[in-house]
């Protein structure tokens, strides 16, 4: 029979305890005391009973259990088997046939500093399936490294794990080890055409008002004529005036030098000075201006930024958009409404909608212009640098997104974890972690030569990882000399010119034969006309003398 105060001592603080975590056994029959025997809060072995505290008329130590964070502040030298993952810049694995080896990685680093903090000792090996895992399924299993601690066949996972809601019913999560936000990349906007470059300054919402300028500025200067000629009662022909006025100030706004002027009169010589001097110095140097800019940089296509463009393109222009199997980006667009919802609707018309890792949608998209990859920023923005940025165009973030190491639900050792990621990341050790990957981030493993699509496939099918392919920087491919390629706009240009003058001069041609041989028609009409006229009045005069004379013989005949 225990004492009323030790058992009332042990109830209240070891409530809620497994059967059989507690032993006690009485130490001395003289001198009455009791040992108590714990068997869960062991940091190095599983279910080992061991002592913790005794009773002699008073408790040794209080609380009667050893604290979780003192327990586990020292693992002595416990092994863990941690599944990992290729997942750049969390983790760089090389797969073999049987094992895998790990050679560095932001997680991996983090790991190291764990184990040597609370020292204890991991082993990583391939899990079942190459994938985080994203909820527990309407069957009741969970795929992925995710379901294996759930399962409790692992203890945790390190390796940007995104919190979501689906995951928390499944793991708990320990502190953040990063504060990132999603975000799609595309395909860098290819450049448009050189051919075309040299009207490019002027845009369509341009054109309208130039040709409205030149519509408007003849009859400008027809009035100023006009107008005295008017008031002085002079007699001109205004409707050729207004033709002359019209060609005049086209000339001008096309640069071309005209031998007649409409009038010399001092208002109209303004007025022309000051059409020459708008067409020379605002209209004429603002294009050179802006055509110099284009082809000292030349433009490119408008990029993609926002989920809204994106939808757009996916309907209109056939883009595609892949996510990472079993990931949290995976389950926001299946459980999103509004424009997530159409993206996902939009994904189901594809052949191909998830890739075993982000880093294999980067390689889509670099080898083909048309595919977008959903994720997170960080491992998008990575992917980018290794695979040269200038290839790549990263939209602007969508929604903040969290990762932590994932644990089993209860977990005893959550605790000292939370106590030191907190503080590495609070003094900023885990920022300058994962900057010093893109710091490290060799330039043998940028690339720039397009990836084929036969290319793509089979990193895809045979699961290699990594670029090993010599490039240059992004610095230097963005410099390229001008060649006399930008200038071929130019020559079409001029062609389309002579060809349009050519057109006008054989429709003048035709309008001119047509209308000489109507003149020539109708002038052998009338000739005709006035041939019969005169051959029926000489008919017509014949027929008079003859009856005349006949009048005059039937007349004279009597008196003879």
């Amino acid at each position: 029979m225990l004492p009323k105060d030790f058992s009332r001592a042990i109830v209240d603080l070891a409530a809620g305890l497994p059967t059989r975590a507690i032993t006690i056994v009485r130490g001395n029959s003289t001198n009455i005391s009791y040992r108590i025997y714990y068997n869960q809060a062991t940091s190095d072995r599983l279910n080992h009973l061991s002592l913790v505290n005794w009773w002699s008329g008073r408790l040794y130590k209080n609380p009667v259990l050893p604290a979780a964070d003192k327990v586990y502040k020292n693992f002595h030298g416990r092994v863990f088997n941690v599944p990992v993952l290729h997942a750049p810049p969390w983790h760089f694995v090389n797969y073999k046939n049987s094992s895998v080896n790990v050679t560095g990685g932001r997680d991996d680093k983090l790991l190291a500093l764990l184990a040597g903090k609370l020292n204890f000792k991991y082993k990583y090996y391939d899990p079942p399936v190459r994938s985080q895992g994203s909820m527990i399924s309407g069957n009741g299993t969970f795929k992925g490294v995710l379901g294996l601690i759930w399962k409790r066949q692992a203890d945790f996972f390190l390796g940007d794990v995104t919190i979501t809601w689906e995951r928390l019913q499944a793991v708990e999560f320990s502190f953040l080890t990063l504060a990132d936000s999603a975000a799609f990349l595309t395909h860098a906007p290819d450049k448009l055409s050189e051919t075309l470059v040299i009207i490019r300054p002027f845009q369509w919402q341009v054109w309208p008002l130039v040709c409205a300028t030149l519509l408007a500025i003849g009859p400008a200067l027809w009035f100023v004529i006009a107008a005295p000629i008017y008031w002085q009662r002079r007699q001109r022909n205004m409707l050729q005036l207004l033709d002359e006025c019209c060609w005049f100030t086209t000339t001008l706004f096309l640069r071309q030098t005209s031998n007649k002027e409409p009038s010399r009169s001092n208002k109209a010589r303004l007025v022309s000075i000051i059409i020459s001097l708008g067409a020379t110095y605002v209209i004429g140097d603002m294009y050179s201006a802006n055509l110099t800019s284009l082809m000292a940089k030349p433009a490119k296509e408008q990029p993609i930024g926002t989920l809204e463009g994106l939808e757009e393109a996916m309907r209109e222009r056939g883009y595609e958009l892949v996510v990472e199997k079993h990931s949290s980006t995976l389950t926001i667009l299946e459980n999103g409404t509004g424009v997530y919802g159409s993206l996902a609707r939009l994904m189901k018309r594809q052949r191909i909608q998830r890739v075993r890792s982000v880093e294999v949608g980067v390689r889509m998209v670099l080898s083909r212009r048309r595919v977008a990859v959903l994720g997170g920023r960080e491992t998008l923005y990575y992917d980018s640098e290794r695979f040269g940025s200038h290839n790549f165009h990263l939209s602007e973030k969508l929604y903040t997104r969290y990762s932590a190491i994932a644990l089993q639900i209860g977990c005893p050792y959550l605790e000292t974890f939370n106590s030191i990621v907190m503080t590495l990341f609070e003094a900023g050790i885990l920022t300058k972690m994962t900057t010093d990957e893109y710091k490290n981030l060799p330039e043998a493993s940028r690339r720039s030569e397009k990836v084929t699509e036969s290319e793509n496939r089979e990193n895809i099918e045979s699961g290699e990882s990594g670029a090993t392919s010599q490039t240059q920087s992004e610095s230097t491919i963005g410099l390229e000399p001008v060649s006399l390629r930008m200038l071929r706009g130019a020559f079409c240009l001029l062609g389309v010119g002579y060809l349009s003058a050519a057109l006008v001069l054989s429709i003048e041609i035709q309008v001119y034969k047509r209308k000489s041989t109507k003149t020539k028609v109708l002038g052998t009409k009338k000739c005709r006309a006035f041939r019969r006229i005169k051959i029926l009045l000489r008919r017509q005069m014949r027929r008079m003398i003859r009856a005349f004379y006949r009048f005059i013989d039937n007349a004279l005949a009597p008196m003879v």
